[in-house]
């Protein structure tokens, strides 16, 4: 809930409209006053006290001012109240929107939940949508079409059997697959009978293909346009099944992982010296600026205006940098690491005396470097331990709300009282295939896609594991899982598994089997 009053939240600013010679809409921007004056500089000029939280304003109206020309990262939500003009209106207008976030500390945020764009338009959002993509489509000529899948699209899809990229070649033993059974046509289009929207649908494959039919499936869906964008009326508001509450299964599991914890690191101020250098050493070499100047002869014929022949052409280098920055406060403000230790690893990696090159690319690079080292230790060197007395409350289902769109979303088939919501949210076919599998398997007697406000606290971010789940075998199985499309560390991403480490140490703490799975297989397999 926003703290400030309704008027501290919302401003504008109005340009003057040239045809009628005064100025457009109800608040007066000239610049006369004080208030126009500090509006203007404020929307127009300062960004970093806009993006700031303690500046109240969140709402901006304009006319024409907030196209091209005007970035900021932090817009979440936009308006039209007029049907679009030109070609590129359209594009500049929802360009406003699609770049990624930054944080108070001006980090770039990837997390999906944050990065969404909700566009109010003047037109139906079928239109808008069609329209968005044809202006694409015809920017980029006729070889590029929405939906087209080429054949070498599924190449990076990872093997489970041997934990690597399938190629080339077996992409295209796919593709063809899929054209004889008629879900691609001939150029590679998808066609209306790929169908993933829709509980009954199944990929058919042979059955050499069928361990992979979830990843074919999720980079099919990559390719469908409508899916990119978000309607927001086909959004579903989960139901909270309170008699779950009585499920003794739930609450013996619900007991064992609802625990806080809080982590600490041990880690040697030498090995970290001697692991940073030992990086700094081998980074790539630092280069000198480079200006590239051409000098183009410009002819203007009946046809309009055409570059000409290229009279000269040259890279010039730069040759010295005349100020130096404060670079051991640059590196101490980034990693937070004492002066004294930063001081050790400049001197003993020998790689000093690029900074008189290039001082930027150097500091960011080292810094970039000694933060992946203090992540790989604190991560090794991490332990968990319980918060005594607080837990995640069993409540918080019923009072969170989530409220998710219906592509994302599997509808729980069985009537028993086995899962706390009515809706599966899953982000891939994995877990789609996953919560499928679960819902008819007699012998799973709790699972549930674990909330976005259960979180583990780790050096690298707040971690949501995926499934929590009671199997009953010989005996009871209390089993958390993470789903993930490869066992290969190297195939993900640093901070998953910097995070999947983490989350490995907090189970570990309270007694809980976790791990990650591929398959509906691993996941019902106790460690």
């Amino acid at each position: 809930m926003l703290s400030y009053s309704a008027e501290e939240v919302h401003d504008g600013y109005f340009s003057v409209d040239k045809k009628r010679g005064k100025v457009v809409g109800l608040k007066d921007s000239s610049g006369i006053t004080k208030a126009d004056a500090e509006t203007y500089e404020l929307i127009m000029r300062d960004k970093e006290r806009l993006l700031s939280t303690d500046e109240p304003l969140r709402f901006i109206f304009s006319h024409s001012a907030l196209r091209e020309g005007w970035d900021n990262p932090n817009i979440f939500q936009t308006c039209t109240l007029r049907e679009m003009g030109t070609e590129r209106e359209r594009r500049q207008t929802l360009g406003r929107g699609l770049r990624l976030p930054v944080n108070q500390d001006g980090n770039r945020i990837f997390d999906e939940s944050i990065n969404r764009l909700t566009v109010v338009a003047s037109e139906s959002f079928e239109d808008y949508a069609r329209g968005l993509q044809a202006d694409i489509e015809k920017d980029l000529g006729e070889g590029f079409k929405f939906g087209r899948i080429e054949k070498i699209a599924f190449a990076p899809i990872i093997d489970p059997k041997t934990d690597q990229q399938l190629g080339q070649a077996e992409s295209e033993k796919i593709w063809k697959t899929l054209v004889k059974n008629e879900y691609l046509d001939s150029k590679g289009d998808i066609t209306a009978k790929f169908t993933p929207e829709k509980e009954s649908f199944q990929l058919e494959l042979p059955e050499e293909l069928e361990p992979l039919r979830p990843a074919i499936v999720d980079e099919m869906k990559r390719y469908i346009f409508k899916n990119r964008i978000g309607n927001a009326r086909e959004r579903k508001t989960l139901t909270y099944n309170k008699r779950i509450e009585l499920n003794e299964d739930f609450k013996q599991l619900w007991d064992k992982i609802n625990k806080k914890t809080r982590y600490s690191v041990v880690f040697e101020t030498e090995e970290l010296i001697a692991n940073s250098v030992k990086k700094i050493k081998e980074m790539e070499k630092i280069k000198r600026v480079h200006l590239k100047i051409d000098k183009t002869e410009l002819d203007i014929t009946e046809a309009g205006v055409e570059g000409g022949n290229v009279l000269d052409s040259k890279t010039q280098s730069t040759t010295t940098v005349r100020f130096l920055p404060d670079i051991l406060a640059f590196l101490q403000r980034e990693t937070e690491l004492t002066r004294g230790t930063l001081v050790e690893i400049l001197q003993q990696s020998g790689r000093l005396e690029e900074f008189n090159i290039n001082p930027q690319a150097f500091m960011t690079e080292v810094a970039k470097l000694l933060n992946r080292t203090l992540n790989e230790m604190i991560v090794d060197g991490i332990k968990y331990e319980k918060l005594a007395g607080q837990s995640y409350e069993m409540r918080l289902f019923e009072e969170k709300e989530i409220e998710l769109y219906l592509k994302n979303l599997y509808e729980v088939q069985s009537s028993d009282d086995r899962t706390p919501y009515d809706y599966i949210p899953f982000d891939s076919e994995i877990e789609r295939d996953v919560a499928e599998k679960l819902d008819s398997n007699e012998n799973v007697k709790f699972f549930c896609k674990l909330p976005n406000w259960f979180k583990i606290v780790t050096p690298v971010g707040d971690y949501n594991p995926d499934w929590a789940i009671v199997l009953e075998q010989d005996s009871k199985l209390y089993l958390v899982r993470e789903t993930k499309s490869t066992h290969d560390r190297d195939k993900l991403r640093e901070k998953e598994k910097r995070k999947i480490d983490c989350g490995q140490a907090h189970f570990d703490c309270l007694g809980v089997d976790y791990k990650v799975a591929t398959n509906i297989h691993e996941v019902l397999e106790s460690s």
